[in-house]
């Protein structure tokens, strides 16, 4: 059987369908997972193709018997159309994902089957019911699936990502935040891959910069120790970057930090999402203490590696002067690269159950669900206010002088090839948001 695996183009973000062609495509473009996995669980008798049509033109005469596409909300959109397009070329058309786990309803007016969660389990059972002819409509989330035994992506059918490459330990996350579609879209806690397993995959990984596709890897520090310490053992010489959480690198032992730092380790991304205590409690993010940013920051500077944050603007406890603060707080924070976005309520997470509930959702158009345009009405300021708040926080942070000082800096603290990353992440940052900004 011939089966077709699409990625629907992105249309904002740092690595997107408008950059397709150019250098920087190929440099910095996000190594993704999900179809190279997909492709992996996949019995060996079927001939598996991959297009990431933020990279290629997707072909709709190919001859396919079964056509997955794996769904963003702010993809949505895309998907259903490319979907639409393959049906009525007597094509038959799965989708799964983030958005169609949280509307299956909607997504299966648009396809023959919606898979619903993780696919471990129900993708092979959907492929032998497709060969029978006795495909369901929906297949309902089944968690019932051993980490041991999930193979090692299918790295040959990634064509686009010849810098950066990407492995996964762990899947799932115990944290509750009201704005992360994470927890809603796993539903099994944390489940984590043998270290072995996961040691074997960097090693047959051609990159020499990965990235830990983890929620985040400090969710077990015993964990990722070994992961840490194995890497040294194998002599395995590559740089890497991954998600942390405040509470624990800001107070985990050094040790941690030296074999993270020794193992390769050159950048962490953290979720800070507000300088605002207030705000952190009311998304529910209680682990997040604003109090232990620096320190932490510090000590991740101290051994070497430099730190990524995430900055949401539209919280429930912002007001207009939220940005003038912010701005002020990430310098004196020192952070190396900032993700600036607008809180977006996604579906299937209660942040938009609530906001429906309370009639403050303004449009259910996905493709705005981007993180840069304002889809729900702010509590304390004007949908204006937020949305020029977050454009004069980005143009200033990511002005040239900044980037120039922020660079110089921290290429002189990460002494190594790594280092390339954060640096480049700025001026890659800098021109996806005055191209999503306009300025």
């Amino acid at each position: 059987m011939n089966i077709l695996l699409v990625f629907p183009r992105i249309e904002h973000g740092a690595s997107t369908y408008y950059n397709k062609g150019t250098w920087s495509s190929i440099i910095f473009g996000y190594p993704i997972i999900t179809l190279p996995h997909i492709a992996a669980i996949t019995p060996k008798k079927h001939n598996v193709k991959i297009i990431n049509e933020n990279y290629e033109d997707i072909n709709f005469d190919y001859n396919a018997d079964l056509v997955g596409i794996t769904t963003y909300t702010m993809t949505a959109p895309r998907v259903y159309k490319i979907a639409d397009e393959f049906r009525s070329r007597g094509k038959k058309v799965v989708l799964g994902g983030y958005h169609a786990t949280a509307l299956p309803d909607e997504s299966k007016e648009h396809a023959d089957s919606v898979i619903l969660g993780m696919a471990e389990a129900n993708w092979p059972e959907l492929l032998d019911d497709f060969e029978k002819g006795e495909m369901k409509s929906i297949y309902p989330r089944n968690t019932n699936f051993d980490m041991a035994k999930i193979p090692p992506l299918r790295r040959d059918l990634i064509k686009h990502n010849p810098l950066m490459g990407a492995v996964q330990s762990t899947r799932g996350c115990s944290n509750k935040c009201e704005f992360c579609a994470i927890t809603s879209f796993c539903h099994h806690g944390v489940k984590q891959r043998p270290i072995k397993n996961v040691i074997e995959e960097i090693k047959q990984m051609p990159n020499k910069i990965f990235v830990f596709h983890d929620p985040h890897l400090t969710i077990n520090r015993k964990y990722a120790q070994e992961i840490f310490k194995e890497i040294i053992r194998n002599k395995i010489r590559k740089s890497w970057v991954a998600n942390g959480t405040v509470n624990v690198l800001g107070k985990v032992d050094e040790k941690f930090l030296s074999l993270a730092y020794k193992s390769g380790c050159v950048e962490w991304f953290v979720g800070f999402e507000s300088v605002s205590q207030e705000a952190l409690n009311g998304i529910k993010k209680t682990h997040n203490k604003v109090e232990d940013f620096k320190n932490m920051i510090k000590r991740i500077h101290d051994y070497g590696m430099s730190v990524q944050g995430g900055i949401i603007f539209g919280f429930d406890e912002d007001t207009p002067d939220v940005f003038d603060t912010t701005l002020e707080k990430m310098y004196e924070l020192d952070i190396d690269v900032v993700e600036v976005n607008i809180l977006t309520p996604y579906p299937g997470t209660p942040l938009f159950d609530r906001m429906e509930k309370d009639g403050r959702i303004l449009t259910r158009d996905w493709s705005k669900y981007n993180q840069i345009d304002v889809v729900f009405n702010p509590k304390n300021m004007s949908v204006e206010e937020l949305r020029n708040g977050a454009r004069k926080v980005a143009k200033e942070f990511y002005s040239l002088k900044n980037i120039l000082i922020r660079n110089i800096k921290f290429i002189s603290t990460i002494k190594r090839f790594g280092a390339l990353l954060p640096a480049g992440t700025n001026y890659n940052f800098r021109r996806y948001y005055k191209k999503d900004f306009n300025f």
